[in-house]
C-alpha cells in the first residue's frame, strides 16, 4: 500500500505512462475506463493515440543515421487510423498482403511508400503492385524469383525488388536456421546472378525477416553477412539502394528486462557506417521495419466479470470476452497479459484466478492465476498491451462478435475507429450465396431480439448500444 496516495499501486507498471488511479478506479489518459465501458459497452478495445505517437518518434530517434526510412509493419494491428498517425509521424509502410497495400492506400500512403514482403504473391498480386508503382517487393524464394522473372517480361514497368535472404545466424538460443522466411545465404549470389540477368527486374535492395528478435547483436550479425553481398551485387552492376532489417523489436509483456531501439542505435549505425566504408559502398538507406514496438502496450482490452466459480483446486472467473474473439495471443503462444481490477484499484489482491473467456471451449483461458482483489460479477478487468495482433487475429469462433476499438485522442476525446461487428457483417458471406430471404429474414429475426430484450430500461439500453444493430 502505498502510504502516500493511500492506493495499492503494484498493478501498474511505467509502461503505462498513460494509466493512473483515481477513486480506487483505472483511469487511461485521464478517462475513467468505468465512464467508457458505460458508453461503448464491453467487450472494447482501446488504443492510445499518443503512446503510438510517443513510440514511433521514439523509434525514428533512436537510429542517427541520415538516410533512414523505417516501415510501420501493418500486419500488427492494421487499424486505419493507426495508419493515419504512422503516416504523420513520417514511417512508411511494410505490407505483408495485397489487402494491406489497400488498406495503407486507404490511410494515405503513396504506393512508393508501400514495400510488399510476404512469403507467397501470386502472378497478380506480383502485377498489380508493380504496375501501382510501390517501393519494392520482396523474392521470398528461389521459386518466387522464378515466377518475377516470368511477371517482369510482361511488364510495362520495371519490378523493382529487394532478395531476401536468410543469413543462417545462431546466436544463443536464437536462430534462424529453421525459419521459413527467404533465401539461404547459400543460394544468395545465385538469386543476385539469376536477377541481374533478367529483364525488366530492378534489384534495389536486400531484405531479412528475424522473426521476434531478443537480443540487439542479432541484427549486427545479420548486417554484417548481408553487406558483402551488397557489395557482390554492386561489383555485378546491381546499383542496391536498400538494406532492410525487417521488424522483431521486443515488447514489454512481463516484468523482463528487453532491449531498446534507443540502446541500440548510435551503436548500430557506427558498425554500419564502418562496414560500408571498408567494403567501399555508396550510402545506403536504412529500412526497420517495428510493428510490435509500436502499438503492443498502446493496447488495452476490457472485459466485464459475468461470473464466479470456484472449484476444488481453484477459482476461475467467466468474462464477457475471449481468446478467439478478442484476445488471441494466450493461445497461440505463451502470451502473459497483465490483468488489472478496473473498478477495485485500491484493494489489496487476495485472490488468485484463471479468467476464461466465453466461449464454448476448453482452450479459452485469457490468463491464469492472476492475483487480485476478490471479484464479483459486474467488475471490470483491464488486459493490458493488447495492441498488436490481438484484434487483426480476432475471430467470429462461436459466431461472437468481434469489438470495437476506441481510439483516446491526443485532444482528451475518443473515437470509435472500428465498431463492433454486425451479424450482417459476419453472415453476409454465406447469405450471399445461400437461399435464404437474407436481409429480410435477419431483420426479422432482429425483432425478435428486440422484444425478448425489453425487460427493464437498463437492460433495454445496453442492448440497444452493443447487440441489436444488424
Amino acid at each position: 500500500m502505498n502510504k502516500k496516495t493511500g492506493f495499492h499501486d503494484s498493478f501498474l507498471r511505467p509502461r503505462w505512462s498513460f494509466a493512473t488511479i483515481q477513486d480506487g478506479t483505472l483511469h487511461i489518459e485521464g478517462t475513467a475506463v468505468e465512464r467508457l465501458a458505460q458508453r461503448y459497452g464491453t467487450p472494447f478495445y482501446m488504443l492510445v493515440e499518443n503512446e503510438i505517437r510517443i513510440r514511433l518518434r521514439r523509434f525514428k530517434q533512436a537510429f542517427p543515421y541520415s538516410s533512414f526510412k523505417p516501415q510501420y509493419a501493418i500486419k500488427c494491428n492494421s487499424n486505419i487510423e493507426i495508419l493515419k498517425i504512422v503516416k504523420e509521424e513520417g514511417f512508411e509502410a511494410d505490407a505483408s498482403s495485397v489487402g494491406e497495400i489497400i488498406l495503407a492506400m486507404l490511410a494515405g500512403f503513396s504506393p512508393e511508400q508501400i514495400t510488399l514482403t510476404n512469403l507467397y504473391k501470386s502472378t497478380n498480386d506480383i502485377v498489380f503492385a508493380a504496375r501501382l508503382g510501390i517501393k519494392a517487393m520482396t523474392i521470398d524464394s528461389l521459386e518466387e524469383l522464378g515466377k518475377a522473372i516470368k511477371a517482369a517480361k510482361g511488364l510495362d514497368v520495371p519490378l523493382k525488388i529487394f532478395l531476401r535472404i536468410n543469413p543462417k545466424i545462431k546466436f544463443s538460443d536464437y536462430t534462424t536456421l529453421k525459419h521459413q522466411y527467404g533465401i539461404s545465404i547459400d543460394n544468395a549470389k545465385e538469386a543476385i546472378d539469376r536477377t541481374l540477368a533478367a529483364e525488366n527486374i530492378n534489384l534495389a535492395g536486400l531484405h531479412w525477416h528475424g522473426a521476434y528478435v531478443p537480443n540487439p547483436e542479432v541484427y549486427h550479425e545479420a548486417m554484417r553477412r548481408m553487406m558483402p553481398l551488397i557489395q557482390y551485387a554492386q561489383t555485378k552492376g546491381a546499383a542496391i539502394e536498400y538494406l532492410d532489417l525487417g521488424g522483431g523489436f521486443p515488447v514489454e509483456y512481463g516484468d523482463d528486462a528487453i532491449f531498446t531501439p534507443e540502446g541500440m542505435g548510435k551503436e548500430f549505425v557506427a558498425e554500419l557506417e564502418k562496414i560500408k566504408d571498408e567494403l567501399c559502398l555508396p550510402k545506403l538507406t536504412l529500412v526497420f521495419e517495428p510493428g510490435k514496438f509500436i502499438v503492443a502496450n498502446a493496447g488495452i482490452g476490457v472485459v466485464k466479470v459475468v461470473s464466479v466459480k470456484e472449484l476444488e483446486d481453484k477459482k476461475l472467473v467467466v468474462v464477457d470476452g475471449s481468446t478467439y474473439a478478442m484476445l488471441p495471443d494466450p493461445l497461440t503462444w505463451a502470451c502473459e497479459y497483465h490483468t488489472l481490477p478496473v473498478n477495485k484499484m485500491s484493494m489489496q489482491p487476495e485472490e488468485k484466478y484463471d479468467i476464461c473467456g466465453c466461449t464454448c471451449d476448453y482452450l479459452d483461458k485469457i490468463a491464469k492465476e492472476r492475483k487480485l482483489p476478490k471479484l464479483e460479477e459486474g467488475d471490470l478487468l483491464a488486459v493490458m498491451d493488447t495492441g498488436a495482433y490481438s484484434n487483426v487475429m480476432a475471430s467470429n469462433f462461436n459466431a461472437l462478435k468481434r469489438p470495437p476499438i476506441v481510439m483516446l485522442k491526443s485532444d482528451g476525446t475518443t473515437q470509435v475507429v472500428r465498431r463492433r461487428d454486425r451479424y450482417s457483417d459476419m453472415f453476409a458471406n454465406e447469405l450471399e450465396v445461400v437461399k435464404t430471404e437474407n436481409n429480410q429474414q435477419l431483420k426479422t429475426i432482429y425483432n425478435l431480439i428486440r422484444q425478448a430484450a425489453v425487460k427493464t430500461p437498463q437492460e433495454k439500453v445496453v442492448v440497444q448500444k452493443t447487440e441489436i444493430t444488424p
